[in-house]
């Protein structure tokens, strides 16, 4: 090939490279401007949430019970926070031992420039030690944020809950439904079983940043968009029967009491004990903390009214007498072998809590004075299945469906209960001799027994407890919850007569167990309970309802390990029912002190 050949070649080649460059270049400047200058622009943007300030929760009488405040919060921005000995300094500024910092640095996101969150509602007095020497500490920002603020009382924990950073599962879960989440998610409790009401939808801020990811500031031409705040809660809880309830359970280690509202089943007081400062969960938890909460033997982190199971003891007997009275196996003036104190059955004497006896009872006097013996009897008449199956019919063996996270079923023994766990025909029929006055298998609820005294006082109709009475979007009224019907007592109107008048007479009788807490100004009906507890000292319990020839309130209580319920629950019951139908004691004035006419 000559000389000008080749000088043509190479000319041609440079031509073509030059055309193509010129050609993307022209492609990339003019045709795709749009595209790179939107791409550029989303490498200087960063969205930053604005969170939706949660709902405020209010009791029924609008005493607020969750509201929110303005917290100092503490981040470390992990581009600037380097090395063991910026580490150790800030934990001693923080006075958190190193290891609890290092835990809560290791939740870092997924982009360097992002700040991670060291401590949640910091006191003021550190807040001013790390301001005062920013130089000292590079990479730590002290700002503000928004805590939710809770009732002091332990209370507070079980039924209204807490909140806690959104996980990425939280936050996948969101986006794939369209409501981006970047906040706190409700933990338990109401918290949680009501976070898409009270959480709202967070807004955006859009910031500039440089090439090292660091804010500059507002981005031009990119608005803002408010967060839209979460919707306010009314519930059926009145905050002066709570820290009632609280106080009356002081005294004990562990129990619970619920009241409700017959009529509509709203929950008028749910206190457990022992409980836990919902506050502590506003802040930054330590390990420690936590684990002493979750390690303590009397399980104070355990709702005992809808997590709790518990042989329901002399309680239960109603269950039992309606079962037979529906199976039409006696009427209620049959009487059966005297109690002397005790049934003997096979090899074995079933002992009544009366050592002396009760003697010759019918229905009426075996459930006024809790006669064991009268109910041992009754139960072998009934048999297991029967009794089963009315049981369940009245609510046990399944949640009751309140609004609490969490809510186990409780158990029914029946015939195929025993069958697996024994092998069939492997257990003998006198196990019913305990079920028939609540003990043995039979485990229920606190909830699940005020269910059903609350639909013997309400003509047989169960309500399904619920805590939410109304809810009210931002600048709307409030929207009541409608009350809803659960079941039926599979009781007739002569069945649901005799229990409410045996009831009546456990207290008002010449031999009630509950004859102590006559008061003619609440006229409660209810039954004791005195439940054995194979890990320590008996059971009490007490659940009635009143008044009891129109009731409005029913009221139950448990406590853990303190003897008799007519000694013990059934005094704590009384003095709910009172405050809520009564009011509270009026306060006499002082002997010498100016009286102020009315």
């Amino acid at each position: 090939m000559n000389w000008t050949l080749r000088r043509n070649v190479l000319y041609t080649g440079v031509v073509a490279v030059v055309a193509l460059l010129v050609a993307r270049l022209f492609y990339m400047q003019v045709i795709q401007v749009a595209d790179y200058r939107r791409v550029a622009t989303d490498n200087r943007v960063r969205i930053v949430p604005l969170l939706a300030p949660r709902g405020v929760v209010y009791d029924r009488n609008k005493v607020a019970l969750i509201n929110n405040r303005p917290s100092f919060a503490i981040s470390v921005l992990p581009t600037e926070f380097h090395g063991e000995q910026a580490r150790a300094h800030l934990a001693t500024a923080l006075q958190l031992p190193e290891d609890e910092l290092k835990r809560r640095l290791a939740k870092r996101g997924s982009l360097p420039f992002e700040p991670i969150g060291v401590q949640i509602d910091a006191d003021f007095r550190t807040v001013c030690r790390l301001q005062e020497s920013l130089d000292q500490f590079p990479g730590v920002v002290v700002g503000t944020e928004s805590v939710r603020e809770y009732p002091g009382a332990g209370w507070g924990g079980h039924v209204l809950g807490y909140v806690r950073e959104a996980s990425p599962e939280d936050q996948s879960r969101m986006d794939r439904i369209g409501r981006p989440l970047r906040g706190l998610v409700g933990a338990i409790g109401l918290e949680k079983r009501y976070d898409d009401l009270v959480r709202g939808v967070d807004g955006v801020r859009h910031w500039e940043v440089n090439a090292l990811g660091q804010l500059v500031g507002p981005m031009p031409g990119y608005p803002d968009v408010s967060p839209i705040p979460g919707n306010d809660m009314m519930l059926a809880l009145d905050n002066d029967l709570q820290r009632l309830a609280d106080s009356l359970l002081s005294s004990y280690d562990a129990g619970t009491v619920a009241a409700m509202d017959v009529r509509t089943g709203e929950v008028l007081c749910l206190v457990t004990r022992p409980g836990y400062d919902a506050n502590a969960f506003s802040g930054t938890l330590s390990s420690l903390e936590w684990s002493s909460l979750r390690d303590d033997p009397l399980k104070p982190l355990l709702n005992r009214a809808a997590k709790g199971l518990y042989p329901p003891g002399s309680t239960a007997k109603l269950l039992t007498a309606g079962a037979a009275l529906e199976a039409g196996i006696v009427g209620t003036s049959d009487r059966f072998g005297g109690c002397g104190g005790g049934y003997r059955f096979g090899n074995r004497v079933f002992g009544c809590w009366k050592p002396s006896g009760h003697g010759s009872l019918d229905m009426f006097g075996g459930i006024e004075q809790s006669c064991d013996v009268y109910f041992y009897q009754l139960g072998l008449k009934v048999g297991i299945d029967t009794w089963s199956q009315s049981v369940k019919a009245c609510g046990f063996g399944r949640a009751t469906g309140i609004d609490l996270p969490g809510e186990v079923d409780g158990l029914v023994p029946s015939t195929q209960y025993y069958d697996r766990r024994f092998g069939a025909k492997k257990w003998s029929r006198g196990l019913m001799l305990n079920l028939a006055i609540g003990q043995g298998e039979f485990l229920v609820t606190p909830i699940q027994l005020l269910q059903y005294y609350a639909a013997l006082a309400n003509n047989g109709v169960a309500m399904k407890p619920h805590l939410l009475m109304a809810t009210r979007a931002p600048q709307r009224s409030w929207e009541n919850v409608t009350p809803e019907v659960a079941f039926k007592l599979p009781y007739s109107q002569s069945t649901l007569w005799i229990l409410r008048e045996a009831a009546r007479l456990v207290v008002y009788g010449g031999h009630g167990t509950a004859g102590g807490i006559k008061d003619d100004s609440v006229r409660m009906a209810g039954k004791t309970g005195t439940a054995q507890n194979p890990h320590g000292n008996d059971h009490s319990w007490f659940v009635g309802y009143a008044p009891s020839e129109a009731p409005r309130i029913a009221v139950v209580a448990l406590v853990e390990n303190a003897g008799h319920g007519s000694v013990v629950a059934a005094p704590i019951c009384l003095q709910i029912a009172r405050r809520y139908l009564v009011g509270p004691p009026v306060e006499k004035p002082k002997p010498g002190l100016a009286q102020t006419p009315p």
